[in-house]
């Protein structure tokens, strides 16, 4: 069976996968736990690089990961003139803003959701971000370089809800937990998708 890993920076981004999917808490160790029922986990990162390159490989380590997708979702900031808020992308690019390094996420999968390039930025955006020609965030590129040491990119997509337009930092809780409610449905059913539960979805 399919061990699907959501990964988020917020606690407010996992609140609605742990009420959807009634996970339960576990304890990692003394100061890190996660949410887990069946074949569903939720771990809860932190916000920035810093906090994913410091937790995330203490998890994949303690997890088998040899049937495991994962799924980073949580909101970022958009491009104005391509994304609205509110709605679900999936990243089909993502660069890590710091040392410029890109990675390509290739999918033969129909998904039907709109796929935009993702940067990973150190800071908050808050200037309009007229630079970035799609998503930003502040995790997704050191998610994805901690985890493809043991998960091939296959098994890896990346979900983002837009939460701003780059000009203001939108992140209390009730307000991601809102957007996060609002796309469930929809997370659920890519989460199905590309894992593999529904194999009729995919291509031949």
């Amino acid at each position: 069976m399919t061990q699907i890993l959501y990964i988020t920076a917020l606690q407010a981004e996992a609140r609605p996968l742990i009420e959807f999917y009634q996970l339960e808490k576990k304890q990692l160790n003394e100061k890190l736990f996660y949410f887990q029922k069946d074949e569903i986990v939720c771990f809860t990162t932190g916000v920035g690089v810093n906090n994913v390159y410091k937790r995330l490989p203490v998890l994949l380590k303690n997890i088998d990961c040899k049937n495991t997708f994962l799924i980073n979702m949580g909101i970022a900031g958009g491009n104005s003139d391509i994304t609205k808020i509110g709605s679900l992308y999936i990243a089909n690019k993502i660069t890590d803003e710091e040392n410029g390094k890109i990675w390509l996420q290739d999918s033969s999968i129909k998904h039907g959701l709109e796929e935009l390039s993702l940067t990973t930025v150190s800071k908050g955006v808050t200037d309009g971000g007229i630079q970035y020609d799609g998503l930003v965030d502040m995790e997704a590129a050191a998610i994805f370089k901690t985890a493809v040491k043991q998960l091939p990119t296959q098994r890896m997509v990346f979900l983002k809800i837009v939460s701003d337009h780059m000009d203001i930092v939108s992140d209390k809780p009730e307000q991601v937990i809102h957007l996060v409610q609002n796309q469930l449905s929809e997370i659920h059913r890519i989460t199905d998708l590309f894992s593999g539960r529904r194999e009729s979805n995919r291509l031949k």
